[in-house]
């Protein structure tokens, strides 16, 4: 009976939490140690011949509804908007956006519900390149002393990411932050 539970979520696309054995989703190879002071991941996204309002928009459609595996949700900004602030329009700032991910089941370690991450957005333009915008994607480990993450904030960001209506050009990894295990 589990074994054909656990094929119709696979066959139905809902998402699986990186679960710390052998990793059979690519997404789950990118382990964090703790570099944040807790679980982290931080990447950069390159758009070219999107402006940052075009980045902006095809991001919070993708994850207004729950995202690709509906565990997304967006928070309201300091300026009290929901998902994304208002256009900084500051240099070459534009757009601040959080949202929350659930994994789907907690870890070993929890004793009341699953574990969540929060998932930051900056969205600015390349000061060095005409109609390039970056957007860079930093996910955080919510509980204190996660110290692996099984490569679930990867995982956050690419889920994410490779549900989005436009196609970035380029994506590389911010720090030393869920280094790729290869």
């Amino acid at each position: 009976m589990m074994k054909v539970f656990c094929l119709v979520l696979l066959a139905s696309g809902v998402a699986m939490a990186c679960n710390g054995g052998p990793p059979t989703d690519p997404d789950c190879q990118n382990h964090d140690l703790g570099s944040c002071g807790t679980a982290c991941c931080k990447m950069l996204f390159t758009y070219k011949n999107n402006t940052p309002t075009q980045v902006k928009a095809a991001i919070f459609a993708t994850l207004a509804n729950g995202g690709p595996d509906g565990r997304y949700a967006w928070q309201t900004t300091s300026d009290g908007t929901f998902g994304f602030s208002a256009d900084y329009n500051y240099e070459q700032f534009h757009y601040l956006g959080q949202a929350y991910h659930t994994s789907p089941m907690p870890g070993k370690y929890v004793t009341s519900g699953p574990y969540r991450d929060t998932v930051n957005f900056m969205i600015f333009s390349d000061p060095m390149a005409a109609n390039v915008t970056t957007l860079r994607v930093f996910s955080l480990s919510d509980i204190n002393g996660a110290l692996g993450d099984n490569g679930m904030n990867y995982k956050n960001i690419m889920l994410a990411m490779k549900a989005v209506s436009i196609t970035a050009t380029g994506v590389t990894h911010a720090d030393e932050s869920c280094p790729d295990q290869n």
